[in-house]
């Protein structure tokens, strides 16, 4: 239960990056960095629960198989807030 909040959670907090740069509460650098910092959190947590494979594995593991993830609610979320984040990006690096 735990586990699918704090992926709520992960994907609140990029949706309101994304929702405050389009309200312009958040300048450009700023929202492409913040984003940036949540899929790499996001990313690393999710390379940590596979630190019995290695590096190269586990990073095409988190891609190729679903099944390697601990629930589909992690999956889901991961795959969210990557959507989430590259839709921040291309719109701050269109706005600078």
């Amino acid at each position: 239960m735990l586990n699918r909040i704090m992926n709520g959670l992960v994907v609140a907090l990029m949706g309101a990056v994304l929702v405050l740069f389009e309200l312009g509460k958040v300048q450009p650098g700023d929202a492409f960095f913040i984003a940036a910092a949540i899929v790499a959190v996001f990313t690393g947590l999710q390379l940590l629960q596979r630190e019995e494979m290695g590096f190269a594995h586990a990073a095409t593991t988190m891609f190729t198989q679903p099944k390697s993830w601990r629930s589909r609610s992690s999956f889901a979320a991961y795959f969210a807030c990557l959507a989430l984040g590259v839709l921040v990006t291309v719109q701050a690096v269109l706005a600078a």
